[in-house]
C-alpha cells in the first residue's frame, strides 16, 4: 500500500511525547512489511541542520488567502520524509508553545500543514491509498480532503485518523471557522479533534481499553457521544514497542547488560544508579519514575501517597521528569525532606532514562488516564516490575499480582490511599523473593513488537479502503 502520514512528531526528528515513537514504529513496521510509507512532518528550527535531498515550492489558497511553501525531502532510517517549510510557523523555539501557553496561531499553523501536505500529494501527482492523520495537528486533512478536494484523484485515498490523546482537542473561537475555511460543526467552536473524528472514514485509538473509556465521560472530554455515534468505524490497536531501542542485553547505555536468561547485569545497573545519586547500597527496593509532571501522569495523588510512604517504609525512591511547575516543586520539597531515600531530577536524559528502567526493581506509573503508555511496556522488558493504575493501555497490558500469570501491581482508585495501598503490597512483593522473580520472568517474557500493531493497522486501512469506495 501507499501510504501517508500526517503527524506532528517522529522520533528521532522531533519529540515531545509518545506520539513520536508511536508515528516512527508505526512507519518503520509498515515499511518492514514492504509498504510505502510518506512522513509529512513540519520543518521545526531544530530540523534544520538536516540534509535534504530535493525541494518542491507549493502554493495555495485558504479562505481567500494565498499561502506557499517549499516541500524538502529526507530519507530517515528507510522511510521518506516530506518537510512542510514555512519559517513563519515553523521555524520557533518549540513546537507547540512558548513553554507556558500554546501559540495563539497553532490554529493557523496546523491548518496550513495539513493544507500543505494535500497540496503538495495533489500537485505532485503522488498517489496515494491511505491518508493516516495522528493527533488534532493533523484533524484538518481529515476535513479538507473530504469537502476541498472531492472531485480531484486525491479524494481516492482514505482517511484513517489515530487519537493518540483524547484529551487534546484544540477548541477554538467560531471566527476559526470562516478563516481556515472549515465549515460549522457546532455553533460556539471549532474543535479540531471533533472535525477529524466527524469526517475520517475510519478512526483508532492506541489500545483497546482506552477506546472504551473514550465512548463515556469524563474520559471523552466532551466527545463522548461522537465516539457512540463512530462506534462501528472505531477500533483500538495498542501500540508496539522498539526492541532495538528498548532492551536490556544490547543497551548502550547501560553499566552491564542483562536478560531474562542471565540477570546479573540488572544488580550491576542498580548499584550504578545508587553511586551516581549517592544513596547507600541497600537490600531494599529501588522504586524509578521517568515521566512528564502532569495531573495525567497521577501526581496530585502519587506525591502525598509517597510522603505518607517514605515516612517509614525502608525504600529508595528517584524520579526524573520536566513539567508543572507545583509538581517539580512538590519533589523537590521530598527530597529536601527523604535525602537518603528520595531524588528527584528536573529534566530528561535519554540515557538515564534507559539507566533507571534498568537500575529499578518497580517502575511508577499511577496515571489518571493513559492512552497506551509505553513506559510499562520498557519496563517490562527489564525486568522492573511496573506500579500502575489500571486504566486504559496500563489495563491491557499489566497483569496485577496476586493474580496466575502478574506482570505488575495495579490499582484502581485515583487517590493517595490506594496509591499508598499498592506502594505496600509492592514492598510486599519484593520481600517475598521467589513470587517477586516470577512476576518479574512474567514480565519479562512478554511481547509488544509493532509488527503485531501494524498488521493490525493494515486491516484497518483495508477496511477504510473498502469503506471509500462504498
Amino acid at each position: 500500500m501507499r501510504i501517508l502520514f500526517i503527524c506532528s512528531e517522529y522520533e528521532g526528528l522531533i519529540k515531545t511525547g509518545g506520539l513520536a515513537d508511536a508515528c516512527k514504529g508505526l512507519a518503520q513496521s509498515l515499511v518492514a512489511a514492504g509498504h510505502q510509507v510518506t512522513v509529512a512532518l513540519p520543518r521545526y528550527a531544530g530540523l534544520y541542520q538536516l540534509p535534504t535531498s530535493h525541494w518542491q515550492p507549493v502554493y495555495f489558497q485558504l479562505a481567500g488567502r494565498q499561502f506557499g511553501c517549499a516541500v524538502r525531502h529526507a530519507r530517515h532510517e528507510g522511510v521518506d520524509i516530506a518537510f512542510i517549510e514555512h519559517d513563519d510557523f515553523f521555524r520557533r523555539d518549540r513546537p507547540y508553545d512558548d513553554g507556558e501557553r500554546g501559540y495563539i496561531d497553532n490554529p493557523l499553523r496546523f491548518s496550513f500543514f495539513c493544507k500543505a501536505t494535500l497540496e503538495w500529494a495533489l500537485q505532485t501527482e503522488q498517489s496515494f491509498d491511505i491518508i493516516h492523520g495522528h493527533d488534532w495537528q493533523s484533524a484538518a486533512s481529515a476535513y479538507y480532503l473530504k469537502h476541498h478536494y472531492g472531485d480531484t484523484q486525491l479524494a481516492k485515498a482514505a482517511f484513517v485518523f489515530s487519537i493518540h490523546n483524547g484529551a487534546y482537542q484544540e477548541r477554538c473561537a467560531a471566527h476559526w471557522r470562516g478563516e481556515l475555511d472549515i465549515a460549522p460543526q457546532r455553533h460556539d467552536e471549532l474543535n479540531f479533534l471533533a472535525t477529524a473524528i466527524e469526517c475520517a472514514d475510519k478512526i483508532n485509538t492506541v489500545s483497546c481499553g482506552y477506546r472504551d473509556e473514550l465512548m463515556h465521560e469524563p474520559a471523552g472530554e466532551g466527545l463522548s457521544a461522537l465516539y457512540q455515534h463512530r462506534e462501528a468505524d472505531f477500533i483500538g490497536i495498542l501500540n508496539g514497542c522498539d526492541y532495538n531501542i528498548w532492551h536490556p542485553q544490547h543497551d548502550q547505555y547501560l553499566a552491564e547488560p542483562f536478560d531474562v536468561e542471565a540477570m546479573q547485569g540488572k544488580q550491576a545497573c542498580k548499584q550504578a544508579i545508587l553511586q551516581h545519586f549517592h544513596l547507600a547500597p541497600t537490600q531494599q527496593p529501588l522504586f524509578v519514575g521517568v515521566s512528564r509532571l502532569t495531573g495525567q501522569k497521577g501526581y496530585d495523588y502519587l506525591v502525598p501517597a509517597l510522603r505518607q510512604w517514605l515516612a517509614s517504609a525502608e525504600v529508595q525512591v528517584v524520579i526524573m521528569g520536566t513539567g508543572e511547575a507545583k509538581y517539580c516543586l512538590a519533589l523537590e520539597t521530598l527530597q529536601w525532606d527523604f535525602p537518603h531515600k528520595f531524588r528527584f531530577i528536573q529534566g530528561f536524559s535519554d540515557a538515564l532514562a534507559h539507566q533507571l528502567e534498568a537500575a529499578g526493581d518497580f517502575f511508577l506509573m499511577p496515571s489518571l488516564f493513559e492512552p497506551c503508555g509505553l513506559n510499562q511496556l520498557y519496563s517490562l522488558r527489564y525486568g522492573t516490575v511496573p506500579l500502575v493504575r489500571l486504566t486504559g493501555g496500563l489495563r491491557d497490558t499489566v497483569k496485577p499480582w496476586p493474580a496466575r500469570g502478574a506482570t505488575g501491581i495495579g490499582f484502581v482508585e485515583p487517590d493517595p490511599n490506594a496509591t499508598l495501598a499498592a506502594l505496600q503490597q509492592a514492598q510486599l512483593l519484593y520481600s517475598k523473593t521467589d513470587s517477586y522473580k516470577r512476576v518479574q520472568k512474567n514480565g519479562m517474557v512478554q511481547s509488544f513488537s509493532w509488527s503485531l500493531s501494524g498488521e493490525q493497522y493494515l486491516a484497518l486501512y483495508q477496511q477504510a479502503v473498502k469503506a471509500k469506495a462504498g
